[in-house]
């Protein structure tokens, strides 16, 4: 097993590549998109980011807007089920309401690229699900018959 280390971005470029998680540079952000989601219905966009504590994977579900009542009182519910993943309600004035579903994996003692691969695999998977129960309690918008066109400047 490789000793660990505490991942700079082209590190964590080249673990992504091995592990073969595949990943897009926009170019406009400093995270890196991960494309697995995005054919799920109501995921907006995926984005893993290494920040100064960690690694940080967030994607963000365009919820409706008559279901952030229902959805504000299920949040607890949401977050016990799913353990490995912080659930919270983003609702802005000028935009749709979104759920962020956010992973953490602390640096600090320093990573393997197996870590790495665990964290993306099970956080994605996790997130996954809970688009999926989401989808089935109808939070989310559903896809569009013309398919999502990815993720909006807006975002960035």
């Amino acid at each position: 097993m490789a000793d660990p280390q505490i991942p700079d971005r082209a590190l964590l470029e080249r673990w992504l590549k091995a592990s073969h998680i595949d990943f897009e540079d926009c170019g406009r952000c400093e995270g890196l998109h991960l494309p697995p989601l995005r054919a799920v219905e109501g995921v907006i966009d995926s984005r893993l980011f290494l920040e100064r504590y960690g690694l940080l994977l967030t994607t963000e579900l365009e919820v409706r807007p008559m279901a952030v009542l229902p959805l504000s009182a299920d949040m607890g519910r949401l977050n016990m089920d799913y353990p490995t993943v912080k659930v919270f309600l983003d609702v802005a004035d000028d935009a749709i309401p979104q759920l962020v579903v956010a992973g953490v994996l602390p640096t600090s003692a320093g990573l393997t690229q197996e870590q790495v691969s665990a964290f993306v695999a099970l956080t994605l998977e996790e997130t996954r699900q809970l688009a999926g129960d989401c989808l089935q309690l109808d939070y989310l918008f559903a896809e569009p018959q013309g398919g999502r066109a990815g993720p909006s400047p807006a975002l960035h």
